[in-house]
């Protein structure tokens, strides 16, 4: 998904219709005037996206979303363009300003069409007007079937305001929803679009204020906010004098026997990311892949409570396995822990046997990284349950855990309990193994080098996204995680 708007707040699909009309009213604009210009942004941008195009199919429903339709669809024609607009469920009368932008279809001569009578293959741009965000319950008949037609078809689409069949809180789809190349959202960006299957279903996200944002803000109150790197909390500068110790010693426990990599991997981003000094604590077999090739990583399986007691911020899970060595190596940490409260961060496998072994991790400081799987496993749920409402996901690990939370996945969310970000930043070539555990290493680093828990995950999750995508720029198929070494050093000064 490509965002074509700074860091912005997000909100739920209530906060905007409950809203709208008295920030409308405060800026001296009928609600009909803000439908013209949602008709007029739409179609200005389907122009600049696809200048080619001469055959257009609007497809509306009887909603404001439909009046919106009818709005682009009359611009098309008056712009010379071959419009078909098709109505779905026509004998429904359509009110409000829904019906007067009908009216004026008519009177430029524009027909309404059954959705039997149009041949979405015939079009160069699908415009989906079908359904808003008012949408409640599954989408049913004759919906479901216009909505596979439009999928089926090779012709890409442009939603207006929400993908039809999106929730637009969650992202989920309600049934069944259209698969958009790119989506034009109006007044505030909605929940669903910035993370998870809404992110996938909206394509590119395009938004709108439509004149009205410095009377809607002071009214609605934001629910999330959408985080780029570029407006991420910064580190200070390093003074002349600074010496290794000075700038954070991080421990990275995990590398079970036969899996040294991801461990490998942690901590090499942790020296990338600005670390001074970086140990891993790993099982004996794993200690030669680990060292090798990398030298300024201290390697060890000794001692596990001197090492803690060393350290200035503890990483623990990657690689780490489901064996009794694992399991003992869990219990140590916790032990230690108890005696030395240390901000620790737990992924991957540490998170899995934290659940089986129904154990808490005694910081005051503490910060997990799950991706949807740990998520479930840690909400004692499945995975679609976690994937169906992402935000309440991450609020109940956050909750539960009394921990700053990351739910890593297409726009990673970040949780402290009370607020909650989503990154806008990342793409689908970083769908590869230790891309998660290289994101370990660069919140351990920066939480080592005095990041509050809260900042460094801001960070960090943006500072890791924005590595991918500079990485995806020579591709994204075949990209591995270690490819986003030079990137994070980049960024990180």
């Amino acid at each position: 998904m490509s965002m074509q708007m700074n860091s912005c707040r997000l909100y739920s699909a209530e906060q905007v219709r409950q809203h709208e009309p008295s920030a409308a009213q405060a800026a001296g604009v009928s609600m009909f005037t803000l439908m013209q210009r949602a008709g007029q942004s739409t179609f200005t941008y389907l122009r600049k996206r696809w200048p080619k195009a001469r055959r257009i199919i609007v497809a509306v429903g009887v909603g404001n979303n439909g009046g919106d339709g009818f709005i682009v669809a009359a611009l098309a024609l008056q712009a010379g363009l071959d419009v078909a607009l098709c109505v779905v469920q026509p004998e429904r009368a359509f009110a409000g300003d829904a019906k007067r932008a009908a009216e004026q279809w008519l009177e430029l001569g524009g027909q309404c069409l059954a959705a039997d009578d149009v041949d979405f293959d015939a079009a160069d741009v699908i415009v989906d007007a079908l359904l808003g965000t008012g949408l409640s319950g599954e989408v049913r008949a004759p919906f479901v079937d216009i909505i596979a037609r439009i999928n089926a078809s090779s012709t890409p689409v442009l939603s207006i305001d929400i993908p039809s069949g999106t929730h637009a809180d969650t992202g989920a789809p309600v049934g069944i929803s259209v698969q958009a190349n790119a989506t034009i959202t109006f007044v505030g960006v909605k929940l669903g679009l910035v993370t998870g299957l809404g992110r996938q279903l909206c394509g590119e996200l395009v938004f709108n204020d439509l004149g009205i944002r410095e009377t809607f803000r002071p009214l609605a109150s934001s629910s999330a906010r959408l985080l780029y790197f570029s407006d991420a909390p910064t580190l200070p500068p390093r003074l002349n004098n600074a010496h290794k110790g000075a700038n954070g010693r991080v421990l990275c426990i995990g590398g079970g026997e036969g899996m040294p990599g991801a461990i490998r991997l942690t901590a090499e981003a942790a020296l990338r990311s600005g670390a001074g000094l970086v140990k891993v604590y790993c099982h004996p077999h794993s200690q030669p892949s680990v060292a090798a090739g990398r030298p300024e990583v201290m390697v060890s399986a000794d001692d596990l409570m001197q090492m803690i007691a060393w350290a200035s911020c503890i990483i623990i899970g990657p690689g780490l396995g489901r064996s009794e060595w694992s399991e003992r190596v869990v219990r140590e940490t916790i032990d230690a822990l108890k005696l030395a409260d240390k901000p620790t961060l737990v992924d991957a496998d540490g998170l899995n046997l934290l659940v089986k072994m129904k154990l808490s991790v005694p910081s005051s400081r503490l910060i997990v990284t799950p991706h949807p799987g740990e998520a479930a496993r840690m909400l004692d749920c499945d995975i679609s349950s976690v994937e169906q409402d992402r935000f309440r996901a991450v609020k109940d690990i956050a909750d539960n855990f009394n921990a700053t939370t990351v739910l890593k996945g297409a726009g990673s969310l970040i949780s402290d309990g009370k607020d909650c970000w989503v990154c806008a930043e990342g793409n689908p070539g970083m769908a590869t193994a230790g891309m998660g555990d290289v994101l370990s290493g660069v919140l351990g680093a920066l939480i080592a080098q005095g990041m509050s828990l809260t900042d460094a995950a801001l960070r960090g999750v943006c500072m890791h996204a924005a590595a991918g995508d500079l990485a995806a720029q020579q591709g994204q198929r075949g990209m591995i995680a270690s490819d986003l070494f030079p990137y994070l050093r980049q960024l990180n000064n």
